[in-house]
């Protein structure tokens, strides 16, 4: 069935079933990007990276995922997107292969880059998969699942890495954090490639190659000295990559609208932003990830270094936090579609009331021990991003139409990434600025007391954006339904 065309026909009964197997790729996705952060050591350790190989460990896939997630959305409408999906899960299974047997340094740099590609391929597509596939009324429900998908992912990497670490499994090491992709992935796709339908429009869009190009070229200029330029000491390379990046996305817009202008198809076609729903969203979505990407690197940062704990201690300190997440977003995804904004209105300022315990906690913190109020602190968060996260892609991407509904994706999934990616290289330096050369519990709780006042701030501003959010279409429609 054609899900762009046939939207009077009764809904696909395996939809449900197709989906559950399709949040695996983003949940992957989001979970590779974090589940490294933790076993670096070890990767240093027993593979002989130096310092700066561990870190392109982590650039490398941050950067291939975020620059070509466009790229990936906006083929998934043009030449389907289960097609494209399938191509893309089956891909990151390979490369997770190919990084849990790496035998070199470079050559794990080298599979998480294809890692990163086969994310950025696969991502996009489920949104578009949900926004094509479901019906109106049941849409809310689908997108939550994703939101929840996506929460549960960042935090699973966070944990994950440091019980996975922790236990070595099969003397296997840090290996395991991509062997273990295989089963998970491999199952996935056997799932998926029975239950989801195609979903492309009669009329697909064509690829604008000229467009891929220069968004390519303006991404790489911008995100590889954001991901490298601290750890490196912000050297000159660094510096004229940022500079001229901002020429280079003016130039990429120019191309977009002289592509619109021609009869083309963009890359992006910027009447997008004219949706309100769609502006404000992309805009929430920004600041909540610009504070959250970097919210648990600066936590484990200050517990390790500061406190002196191991992976395993650190981790156990975001337990609570996971436990209120998993609940809340539980519920949230079950009663969506009835207080779908009191939901999201309420879960932020939840959010922001548990990012000023963690603020508060750090400031007051005798012998610069704060952990008392940050397992208090986080567990409320926990709560609160547990009600926003089922709900912010469907608020962003409600209105928009089918023929760009993977286009529309890729850009809310660069984004994300490239605001989490700015977020930690801020966030960090600020934390490095205060910290400096000093030692010891007292000045990384002070060290992370300013950090996090950062994080505060994005929260706040995230919630603000929600308030301005209009009412979606398929929050509307799920009031009619029956």
């Amino acid at each position: 069935m054609n899900a762009d065309t046939e939207s009077t026909t009764e809904p696909d009964p395996r939809r449900w079933i197709a989906l559950f197997a399709a949040l695996t790729a983003p949940f992957l996705g989001v979970l590779d990007f974090f589940v490294v952060n933790l076993a670096l050591p070890q990767i240093g350790e027993r593979l002989g990276a130096t310092f700066a190989q561990q870190q392109l460990v982590i650039a490398f896939y941050a950067t291939s995922y975020a620059v070509f997630v466009v790229t990936g959305g906006r083929l998934g409408d043009t030449y389907g997107r289960r097609r494209v999906f399938l191509l893309g899960l089956g891909g990151f299974v390979g490369a997770s292969l190919l990084c849990g047997i790496a035998p070199n340094p470079w050559s794990l740099i080298a599979a998480r880059f294809a890692q990163g590609f086969a994310a950025a391929l696969a991502f996009p597509q489920v949104l578009a998969l949900v926004h094509v596939t479901f019906p109106e009324y049941e849409r809310p429900k689908a997108l939550a699942y994703f939101g929840l998908n996506v929460a549960l992912a960042s935090i699973a990497g966070q944990m994950l890495g440091g019980f996975l670490v922790h236990w070595n499994l099969f003397d296997l090491g840090w290996r395991v954090l991509f062997l273990i992709n295989l089963p998970i992935g491999g199952v996935a796709l056997w799932i998926a490639a029975r239950t989801l339908p195609e979903a492309r429009a009669p009329n697909p869009p064509t690829l604008d190659w000229g467009g891929v190009v220069i968004a390519t070229a303006a991404l790489v200029l911008f995100l590889v000295p954001v991901i490298e330029g601290q750890q490196a000491g912000w050297p000159a390379w660094s510096l004229v990559m940022l500079i001229a990046s901002v020429p280079v996305f003016a130039w990429f817009v120019r191309a977009e609208r002289r592509a619109k202008s021609h009869g083309r198809d963009p890359l992006i076609d910027l009447a997008l932003f004219k949706l309100k729903s769609f502006r404000v969203g992309l805009g929430m979505i920004a600041a909540y990830f610009f504070g959250g990407g970097s919210l648990f690197l600066i936590l484990s940062i200050y517990e390790q270094r500061g406190l002196g704990l191991d992976t395993l201690q650190s981790a156990l300190t975001f337990l609570g936090f996971a436990v209120a997440l998993l609940f809340s977003s539980l519920f949230v995804s079950h009663h969506v579609t009835r207080y779908r904004t009191l939901f999201l209105h309420g879960g932020f300022a939840l959010v922001c009331t548990g990012m000023a315990l963690l603020v508060l906690g750090l400031a007051t913190a005798p012998d610069g021990d704060a952990r008392t109020l940050i397992v208090i602190g986080l567990s409320i968060y926990g709560v609160g991003q547990g009600c926003v996260a089922p709900i912010m892609y469907s608020s962003a991407i409600s209105g928009v139409p089918l023929r760009s509904a993977g286009a529309a994706s890729g850009v809310l999934s660069t984004c994300q990434q490239v605001s989490a990616a700015v977020g930690v290289a801020l966030i960090g330096l600020i934390f490095a600025g205060v910290l400096a050369e000093r030692i010891g519990p007292e000045a990384h709780a002070q060290a992370a007391m300013w950090a996090l006042c950062v994080n505060f701030t994005s929260m706040v501003v995230a919630a603000v954006l929600a308030w301005r959010l209009p009412n979606s279409r398929d929050y509307a429609a799920s009031k009619r339904a029956p």
